[in-house]
């Protein structure tokens, strides 16, 4: 974890320090080697987060673009389940970074316990993955040459869409800082994909926006990419996809 309570104060790790786990109350250390990042651990190996998971350089990166007050936010449900989430915005969106390989049955838990949802995932993890992702895109088919960056991808192959094309939340592919970020809109399956790319500073800059007063942000990123899938659902071919999803 990045955060622990020191003096009922939330604190980062240094050498030498001790805190209390924000979650559980439980004693935690600070733990600041040279090959991991610094980070806090609860003493012993019991977690009180099981979806926790050890943090990379990668993971604390991205929790880095946004402000620490929104980082490792404490939710609860109404039966009394509760989970660190990595950031929560103000506009009520929870961002899941994903480095590790992760058991379908999990997300599916935290897609159901956070609902509002969009993952992050780590797109290097698995080298393999990066080329069936890319050849799957070039495939992509878009009835609308206003907008270049979107694509409904028939049939698409490779492990990436396998695990995540068909989760609720707005999934976004990392390939590295030199690439843009790959969006897959909820409703995608494994027999057509919406696709998005989309710069980083695009994506954190709309997730920053405070302006409670109108659809703005990355809620009206979702809105245009709902737009252009209502445009796809008119075009002729996807019927016959349908049909042979059915067969």
């Amino acid at each position: 974890m990045k955060f622990a309570l020191v003096d009922g104060q939330r604190q980062e790790a240094k050498s030498k320090l001790v805190g209390l786990c924000p979650a559980c109350s439980s004693p935690m250390v600070a733990r600041c080697g040279k090959i991991r990042v610094q980070h806090w651990a609860h003493k012993g190996s019991d977690r009180c987060d099981q979806w926790w998971e050890t943090e990379s350089e990668w993971h604390r990166n991205w929790k880095n673009q946004f402000p620490n007050d929104w980082q490792e936010i404490i939710r609860h449900s109404d039966d009394g389940e509760k989970h660190i989430a990595d950031v929560q915005t103000i506009r009520g969106w929870v961002i899941e970074f994903q480095h590790s390989t992760l058991n379908p049955d999990e997300r599916r838990s935290r897609e159901k316990f956070y609902q509002r949802l969009i993952w992050v995932v780590d797109g290097t993890k698995r080298k393999k993955d990066t080329a069936p992702f890319k050849k799957g895109y070039i495939g992509g088919q878009t009835p609308d040459p206003l907008s270049p960056n979107k694509s409904r991808i028939f049939f698409p192959k490779g492990a990436l869409f396998r695990d995540w094309a068909e989760s609720p939340g707005h999934v976004f592919l990392d390939f590295g800082d030199e690439h843009p970020l790959w969006w897959i809109f909820p409703g995608s399956n494994e027999t057509y994909a919406y696709v998005q790319s989309i710069s980083r500073i695009e994506f954190t800059k709309s997730l920053q926006e405070k302006n409670l007063s109108a659809p703005n942000g990355f809620d009206s990123l979702v809105i245009g990419f709902e737009k252009f899938i209502a445009r796809c659902e008119t075009d002729p071919e996807l019927p016959r996809i349908r049909r042979l999803k059915d067969l």
